[in-house]
């Protein structure tokens, strides 16, 4: 991606710009997948699952399809934005109730340092982005 390149967040090439981002990833985590789904956008309603598993990060874009995730994030996309911007954080959208979280939210405890490690990696997008 050029120097002044920007994406529109949640776009195809938004996601391709994120894998890119984590290509470089190799958690040690074991397996993990959580679907994201994002409602009300500029374009409609996005879905899309991360999978973290035999240290390789994928990004899989539209909805869990045959292979269902181990947790399942929803949010508006004011929420979803606030988030990718670092202007608010997942466990206080979670508990102002703008972040509903369904599967099993103990992966998610398990898997926490991995999850910070691919947040650290994924920092600089934000500047990359339009919202």
């Amino acid at each position: 991606m050029g120097e002044n390149a920007r994406v529109r967040f949640l776009s195809r090439e938004w996601l391709d710009h994120l894998r890119t981002l984590m290509s470089a990833a190799a958690p040690a985590a074991g397996a993990l997948s959580v679907h994201q789904r994002v409602t009300g956008g500029p374009d409609g309603d996005v879905e899309y699952t991360l999978r973290l598993a035999d240290g390789r990060i994928t990004l899989e874009p539209g909805g869990v399809g045959a292979s269902p995730a181990d947790v399942d994030l929803t949010s508006d996309y004011e929420t979803a934005a606030a988030i990718s911007q670092g202007l608010l954080s997942p466990a206080a959208a979670f508990a102002g109730g703008r972040l509903r979280v369904g599967g099993s939210v103990s992966v998610l405890v398990t898997h926490q340092d991995a999850l910070a490690e691919l947040g650290t990696l994924l920092a600089g997008a934000a500047g990359v982005t339009t919202y």
